[in-house]
């Protein structure tokens, strides 16, 4: 009895560790530099960390942190957010405290606010991301839908209802340059809310290693954003700017990837 037992174990041992072998690490981004800090007029805003497949792992900041998980097909599985939401506060004594901390956002010394997880279809496309958040219990969803092979619509459910979708529009080189959004009340009649237009320059987006998070615009463009107009369409207070424009400047490094940005901001590549 007990021989057969040891076989028994043997052979599991076997076929784990042969399991273990045919999964194989997939290393991606290896034709790209991996942005890993971000400067404003000098000083450190953003730090980013990444896995053994080079994938982000990790997005620090004074105000926040996120850590991201990813499966054995590198498919992103949970985001976790922790944040310092003292710069929301009503209290000016608590926005200037949050101001002048000194330990950047870090899961030793903040609760965790928000997991995101994310789930796919058979064709590994991104399918739906599910948030939890401490102490709700209320259903809090998105779901996403594809055309020609890019996420064309998400809609976002509040309870199980519909609250509203975005509808994404690409150029011939995979750049968004339209998202529009709409709001879909009680009644269950959309309601357009915003739109944002975006222009593009020919080099490359420092942030294509981020293209694992999916989620249209920054992370998933081939290009940089030289122009991006944003405009609402209800009804606002006369001092509200209904349309608002940003624009960008660039200098880049002699492989086509920013390093500056409007002479303040300054991108770090590992």
């Amino acid at each position: 009895m007990k021989i057969k037992i040891f076989y028994i174990i043997l052979i599991s041992c076997t076929i784990f560790f042969s399991c273990e072998k045919d999964r194989e690490l997939i290393i991606e981004n290896t034709d790209i530099p991996l942005l890993s800090r971000v400067l404003y007029g000098g000083v450190l805003y953003y730090e980013y960390t990444y896995n053994e497949a080079n994938l982000l792992s990790e997005e620090k900041s004074k105000f926040h942190y996120t850590k991201h998980t990813y499966d054995e097909k590198n498919h992103l599985v949970t985001s976790d957010l922790y944040a310092d939401f003292a710069m929301a506060s009503s209290d000016i004594h608590v926005i200037e405290a949050s101001l002048n901390r000194k330990e950047w956002v870090n899961p030793d010394n903040t609760e965790a606010s928000l997991r995101i997880a994310f789930e796919y279809n058979d064709n590994g496309q991104f399918i739906k991301s599910i948030y939890y958040r401490p102490s709700v219990s209320n259903s809090e969803f998105s779901e996403f839908i594809y055309e020609n092979d890019r996420i064309s619509r998400q809609t976002m459910y509040w309870k199980n209802e519909i609250s509203g979708y975005f509808d994404f529009f690409y150029d011939g080189n995979g750049n968004l340059f339209k998202e529009v959004k709409y709001l879909v009340p009680s009644t269950g009649l959309a309601q357009l809310l915003t739109t944002t237009d975006f222009e593009y320059d020919n080099k490359e987006n420092p942030y294509r290693s981020f293209k694992r998070l999916m989620t249209p615009g920054i992370y998933t463009n081939r290009n940089n954003i030289t122009k991006e107009t944003y405009t609402l369409h209800i009804e606002v207070d006369p001092w509200t700017e209904k349309v608002h424009t940003t624009e960008n400047i660039y200098e880049y490094n002699d492989i086509g990837y920013p390093v500056r940005v409007n002479g303040t901001v300054e991108y770090v590549y590992k």
